[in-house]
């Protein structure tokens, strides 16, 4: 297929300091984002997307089977409990329906360490959106309250000092670091086990000395955790242990 040709995929672009060359990811949603490098001719990208289109077929089709994404309706089935590995937290998940317009959303912490604590969602619960987007809110307090916490700790640890940190909900990244040493972590990474979630953390750290993915990073940041590259692959697949109604 020549340079000219292209095909209709529709595709989200991201532009990173870091990329050294394009490459396409397929996200746990199935939806393809190419990453390019800063000051890249984004008007080559339909070329390659057209270029790559087998594999992109192919992966998001492995993507979505693997997530069960083929029956759609399962994005609508709300959780009746909330496992929080990465925070050591189980939540139980209880529904009343009210004539208050609206989700408000009330959590009874456990008394004891380990027990199970409980959310109460009120109001409009026969509506999942509403239930979701109440859900989705408490994950991302319950994540800006315990990760920062625990960030700090991973710094002090290693001596690494970062600038600040700052939380989203991307779908295609787990942390990132700015050229100037503030790290942005995602919410989700509270539903990961906390071997890997420290592993983020230390590799975000990294990047503070190494801002790059070079021989040197990897080699400074085997010092800090032996088993990175292991951690990693692991890493780049635990999208699939991200509940659905968090989409």
């Amino acid at each position: 297929m020549d340079e000219g040709m292209s095909v209709s995929i529709p595709y989200t672009i991201r532009e990173s300091q870091r990329a050294r060359r394009v490459s396409l990811r397929i996200t746990f949603r199935g939806e393809l984002e190419v990453v390019v490098p800063r000051r890249f001719d984004q008007r080559r990208i339909p070329a390659i997307v057209a270029r790559r289109q087998e594999w992109i077929e192919r992966t998001t089709e492995r993507v979505l089977e693997e997530r069960g994404l083929i029956g759609r309706h399962l994005f609508d089935i709300l959780p009746a409990q909330v496992d929080l590995p990465a925070l050591g937290e189980s939540w139980a998940v209880d529904y009343q329906q009210s004539a208050r317009k609206g989700v408000r959303i009330e959590e009874l912490p456990p008394q004891f360490e380990g027990e199970t604590g409980h959310i109460l969602l009120s109001g409009e619960v026969g509506e999942a959106a509403q239930c979701k987007k109440a859900l989705r809110k408490w994950v991302m307090c319950r994540a800006r309250e315990r990760l920062g916490p625990m960030l700090r700790d991973a710094s002090e640890e290693t001596g690494l000092a970062f600038s600040g940190v700052g939380f989203r909900g991307a779908v295609t990244r787990w942390a990132s670091c700015s050229d100037r040493r503030r790290i942005s972590l995602n919410t989700k990474l509270v539903f990961l086990p906390w071997r890997m979630v420290r592993y983020v953390f230390l590799h975000e750290l990294a990047h503070t000395a190494h801002p790059d993915h070079s021989g040197r990073f990897w080699a400074f940041l085997e010092r800090l955790e032996p088993e990175c590259r292991a951690i990693d692959k692991q890493v780049r697949k635990a999208w699939k242990l991200v509940p659905l109604w968090m989409d």
